[in-house]
């Protein structure tokens, strides 16, 4: 039964607790705003670094949440309570 999922097939971690999940602060603003539709520039752009750092910060989090897209990465995310819905009308800053 435990091979169902490919995200960790060697067991790594303790005892294999697979819902003792964590991602870093970072990680998880990260996919907050992939959750919103951003694209990596878009982020990069609200959270002042590169792409290239938001695009690191969510290839680390899927390999933290067992994944292997953005999108399984929030669903996952989502459904362990790291992430959630957005409050009402909180919407990213204007992109020049």
């Amino acid at each position: 039964m435990s091979g169902l999922h490919e995200g960790r097939p060697d067991g790594s971690g303790s005892g294999g607790g697979d819902d003792r999940v964590t991602l870093s602060p970072r990680q998880t603003e990260c996919l907050y705003w992939v959750q919103q539709g951003k694209s990596s520039r878009d982020i990069g752009i609200i959270l002042g670094v590169s792409h290239r750092i938001v695009e690191r910060h969510v290839f680390r989090a899927c390999g933290r949440l067992g994944v292997r897209t953005r999108v399984q990465a929030v669903v996952r995310a989502r459904s362990l309570g790291l992430i959630s819905d957005p409050p009402p009308g909180r919407s990213a800053p204007p992109l020049s």
